[in-house]
């Protein structure tokens, strides 16, 4: 068995710490020979500063990148190529002119900012997924290969950038939302659940075997693929219908109440 795990609304309390009793889920599962993987849109950066609650593989900007948490080694990355990083970035800005971006380059310990990026993000949110931040003009940001590109306009809400993102269905590009300040767009065919095949490949996992928990839209693929996948209370609509069953919400240590009937089930 392996449980794949969202981080934000669903592992991590609504205060993005982890709860005594998640921590001791984890620390269960692995006593038991279960793999506990994180799965998140947060860059490494993101992952690492919750500390060392994971201790073996983990996929974060959304599936595109896989690490191994026992060496910090990079498994794989999964890119755009810098001319679908300027094809993207050109459509969208064709359709909101103020549209201002971020590209995560390489193992997402670095992101390329333009002006202004920094000014609409709320620092907890910078807080919560840390990296270096490195400021460049639209010409430099275009021409990177990017794991990742976040976007965010001064008066327009990231779900509607999303639903824009969606409807212009720009070629090599997959578009989502985690529930935050930034849209999101990574490689095309690049989700959570095909990060999450490959860690399975990499460790002889079955997929018919692999529980997920999750609770928003760059969720859905994941909820879909895993073998039972559970939604957390409070989960975006998509997630709920994406899933095969729910869970308390994070508030509520879903993740803990789901491992747990999972242990006393064996």
């Amino acid at each position: 068995m392996l449980i794949a795990t969202d981080l934000d609304g669903t592992f991590l309390s609504p205060d993005a710490t982890v709860s005594p009793r998640n921590r001791a889920a984890v620390e269960a599962a692995e006593a038991a020979g279960i793999r506990v993987v994180p799965v998140t849109g947060r860059a490494i950066g993101g992952l690492r500063i919750i500390g060392p609650v994971f201790h073996q593989h983990a996929l974060v900007c959304n599936g595109a990148v896989g690490i191994d948490m026992s060496t910090g080694e990079t498994l794989f990355t999964e890119t755009m190529s810098a001319r679908t990083v300027k094809s993207y970035v050109d459509h969208i800005t064709a359709e909101l002119p103020e549209v201002v971006f971020c590209a995560e380059v390489g193992d997402s310990s670095v992101f390329l900012v333009e002006e202004g990026y920094d000014d609409i993000v709320p620092a907890f949110e910078s807080e919560n997924d840390p990296a270096e931040h490195v400021l460049v003009s639209r010409e430099e940001l275009c021409s990177s290969e990017a794991v990742k590109l976040m976007i965010v306009h001064p008066t327009v809400p990231a779900p509607d950038i999303y639903q824009l993102s969606r409807r212009l269905r720009v070629p090599g590009v997959h578009a989502t939302w985690a529930g935050f300040t930034v849209a999101e767009a990574g490689p095309v065919d690049v989700t959570k659940a095909s990060g999450l095949e490959r860690i399975c490949q990499l460790l002889g996992e079955d997929r018919a075997d692999v529980v997920a928990l999750g609770d928003g839209a760059n969720d859905v693929e994941m909820l879909q693929w895993a073998g039972t996948s559970y939604a957390m209370g409070g989960a975006k609509p998509e997630a709920i219908t994406a899933a095969d069953r729910c869970a308390p919400s994070c508030d509520e240590d879903g993740f803990a109440v789901v491992v747990e009937e999972l242990l006393a089930s064996r």
